[in-house]
């Protein structure tokens, strides 16, 4: 169980940074977890009444510190891009700038993990252990299928090629 629930908080934290970087909407977002927790997992009406607060909670919480990480590096003047697409801009940060965005990822993945930790030991009081096991594998299963999906439409993209950069003027 601890060796399932340390991969589920190590998946958590990854995707946490690429959710972080990405230019999603929160609260869509939000949703979309809701949306889909409530399509899959099956609870009892006694089960959902604590369950959905809690859980609702947790998800504000988790937004309310990936704000809070953006705003800080932004106040720094550091604006990341998706995962994947800093290596040029963290090159060009000064020592100070770089031992600054590297503090506040630590304290982002602290507060996600103390985040974690704290509903997990709600959930133990709501859910029973094959509830929270379902929980995680279907929260683990949407990460990883958004995860794919954005591969997917990155790898489309690039597929495509670049735009054009006036596409509404016609050569001669």
């Amino acid at each position: 169980m601890k060796r399932i629930f340390c991969t589920i908080c190590l998946l958590a934290v990854c995707f946490s940074f690429a959710y972080a970087q990405e230019k999603t909407d929160p609260e869509k977002m939000k949703k979309e977890r809701i949306a889909n927790m409530q399509l899959n997992l099956k609870l009892t009406p006694q089960e959902a009444k604590l369950f959905w607060p809690a859980y609702g909670q947790f998800l504000n919480n988790e937004i309310k510190y990936h704000e809070a990480y953006k705003k800080n590096l932004e106040k720094r003047g550091i604006k990341l891009k998706e995962p994947g697409k800093n290596k040029e801009m963290i090159d060009k940060l000064s020592e100070k700038d770089l031992a600054y965005l590297q503090d506040q990822k630590f304290e982002l993945r602290k507060n996600m993990h103390n985040l974690e930790l704290s509903f997990y030991k709600k959930l133990k009081s709501i859910l029973t252990p094959r509830h929270i096991q379902d929980f995680y594998n279907i929260d683990e299963k949407y990460k990883r299928d958004m995860i794919s999906k954005r591969k997917a439409e990155a790898e489309k993209k690039k597929a495509e090629g670049p735009s054009p950069v006036n596409p509404g003027v016609k050569k001669r």
